[in-house]
């Protein structure tokens, strides 16, 4: 966006106006005495792009409107703002190529403007963590140093609402994508309340395996068993209905029931036994654990006596015993836990237990049953084959549910095991968007680039006894040896870092011709505080920079009157005051020739 001239209407017919003024293709200058009216000017410029500039009063009870003529992508641009009865009321308009709107918000006309600078605002996070969009309140501070605090801080906006925001819109201007975006924030929260979620489905799973589990011996060996054990059982059954001797078989079979029936009870028999020497060895270990905490407390007791001993710890926090006290509860936490797993463990080894007596219990009972068809010399060889058939077809049964309830463990296992991949797949994607160290190739170029020109700057503003030591970190705080912009307070050498660090920035952007914000507006820089050879080398550079990249320079010096040419405008103040010439005035008061615009005048 080129600017090509500013008026300023008046609000009746005493009103203060100002004449056409039209921008220098290169340099703009209001050279003239404090009092004369400069700043409003400025101000009028920048309340013509969105800024909430603070008038006076006098100023809006005599004002009607201001008007800025540009071109962005060569297009014809005029924006109206006009002034109401107080600062914060807000009435502007934009005409592109006879296309007019209006606008009645900061925040609508923001989005407006941008969309006409071909500007794609990002979603970013506020300082209170919702949603926020940039406004030109907080990005024109990069191009737009005002008389009042622009020159205390690399960056100062009157309204300060997003979070990290001078890094944002930097990043902004510069086409980079955002650092805190609202979008990735919100990506995160729906991330997490789906980890929450998915954390829920897996502990319902676990609870789920855990009762399932219970009982259930699903080890491979286990399993082969079973598998030959239902074949063995259809096999027999197979063998009895075909057999010719009925009596005999089922007596054969009968009797190898008996024997693989005293296998089960030996091997349940072992397992009980097995478990409840493991409860004992719990309960043991258990015990030890509790005097192990009792031992850490009468150590963490016998702490505190001495350190309320003068003698031994002087000081309220000596930190004597800081160390034991850290090592007392890290101890204290790991046996705790140490006592939960074992709570765990016993809990499961004694629901096993009366798990297997009931086992047993029924075995037993089989067994028993058996035995007394074999020894009954009342019983047929038809009770034999029945009783041989229902004990076969029983225990077939038991071993095909067992293998059931293994299938079904394993299916258990297997949902579960999806449901923890997923967990993982939502963490990496929480890990991906949070990852504050992920690769920022394009701004660290930046960063490095800007460090490079504002050295370049400081050297032509001879800024001296500053470290050329440069850091810039990644929310766009500048360092010089170690040390930021406040350790330099209010001086003049604050000042030339600032006016460094803005043309390091402004250099940086309009190397690039497609960016539309081309100028950079410098209101009355403290003069007195800079000698005016380096100041006159610092605007002579820029006018330098601004020519080869095709950008505007607009300065208003109180005391520096600098030189101008052809390419140039200069604004001088035309109407009549009461003690000065003013650069608004009534109509009746004009007293210029040439409409309060120069071609040049001290070259």
């Amino acid at each position: 966006m080129r600017l090509h001239s500013l008026k300023i209407e008046p609000l009746g017919e005493t009103g203060w106006e100002s004449p056409l003024l039209e921008f220098g293709h290169r340099t703009t200058l209001l050279f003239a005495p404090n009092g004369s009216g400069k700043t409003p000017v400025i101000q009028a410029l920048a309340a013509t792009l969105g800024f909430p500039s603070k008038f006076r009063n006098e100023i809006l009870e005599k004002c009607a409107a201001v008007f800025l003529n540009a071109e962005t992508n060569g297009r014809p641009l005029i924006i109206k703002r006009t002034f109401g009865a107080k600062n914060n009321e807000f009435r502007a308009s934009i005409n592109l190529d006879g296309d007019e709107s209006e606008y009645y918000s900061e925040g609508s006309f923001s989005i407006a403007l941008f969309k006409v600078l071909g500007l794609e605002p990002p979603r970013l996070v506020s300082t209170r963590g919702e949603e926020a969009q940039p406004y030109i309140s907080t990005l024109l501070p990069v191009f737009y140093l005002n008389q009042g605090d622009g020159y205390t801080a690399a960056y100062r906006s009157p309204n300060s609402f997003i979070e990290d925001q001078f890094v944002e819109m930097v990043r902004f201007v510069f086409g980079l994508n955002p650092k805190h975006s609202y979008a990735v924030k919100k990506s995160i929260i729906d991330e997490k309340n789906s980890m929450e979620a998915q954390t829920r489905r897996i502990v319902a799973a676990q609870r789920v395996l855990e009762l399932q589990s219970r009982g259930v011996n699903d080890t491979d060996a286990n399993q082969d068993m079973l598998r030959r054990r239902t074949e063995d059982f259809a096999r027999k059954m197979e063998a009895l209905r075909a057999t010719v001797d009925a009596n005999g078989a089922a007596s054969s079979t009968l009797t190898d029931l008996l024997r693989q029936k005293e296998i089960q009870i030996r091997s349940k028999s072992t397992e009980l036994s097995e478990l409840q020497n493991r409860v004992s060895g719990i309960d043991a270990i258990r015990a030890e654990i509790d005097g192990e905490v009792k031992t850490l407390g009468l150590n963490e007791e016998a702490r505190r006596v001495f350190t309320s001993f003068q003698e031994v710890c002087r000081a309220p926090n000596c930190g004597l015993f800081l160390g034991s006290t850290e090592s007392y509860g890290k101890n204290l936490l790991y046996l705790r836990d140490q006592i939960k797993d074992l709570e765990r463990n016993s809990l499961r080894a004694e629901i096993r237990i009366e798990q297997l007596q009931e086992i047993l219990v029924t075995l037993r009972e089989e067994r028993q049953a058996l035995r007394d068809k074999l020894d009954s010399p009342s019983t047929s060889g038809v009770d034999q084959l029945v009783t041989a058939v229902q004990s076969l077809t029983k225990q077939l049964i038991d071993a095909e549910a067992e293998l059931s309830r293994i299938n079904a463990l394993k299916e258990e296992r297997s949902k579960l095991f999806m449901l923890e991949r997923e967990r993982d797949r939502i963490q990496d994607r929480i890990d991906g968007l949070t990852n504050t160290g992920r690769a920022d190739n394009d701004f660290n170029k930046l960063r490095l680039k800007l460090r490079e020109l504002t050295v370049k700057w400081m050297d032509t503003l001879v800024t001296q006894n500053v470290s050329r030591n440069v850091d810039i970190d990644v929310d766009l705080r500048f360092r010089f040896n170690g040390e930021g912009l406040d350790v330099f307070g209010g001086s003049s050498t604050k000042i030339r870092l600032v006016l460094a660090i803005h043309a390091a920035l402004f250099e940086a952007y309009i190397s690039e011709p497609s960016r539309p914000f081309r100028f950079l507006i410098l209101d009355t820089p403290k003069q007195q505080e800079l000698h005016t050879a380096d100041l006159a080398k610092y605007l002579t550079e820029l006018e330098k920079m601004c020519a080869a990249h095709n950008a505007q320079l607009l300065l208003s010096s109180t005391e520096y009157d600098h030189p101008t040419t052809s390419q140039d405008k200069r604004w001088l103040p035309m109407y009549a005051g009461p003690e000065k010439p003013m650069y608004l005035g009534r109509r009746a008061d004009y007293r210029g020739e040439d409409g309060g615009a120069q071609e040049h005048g001290r070259t």
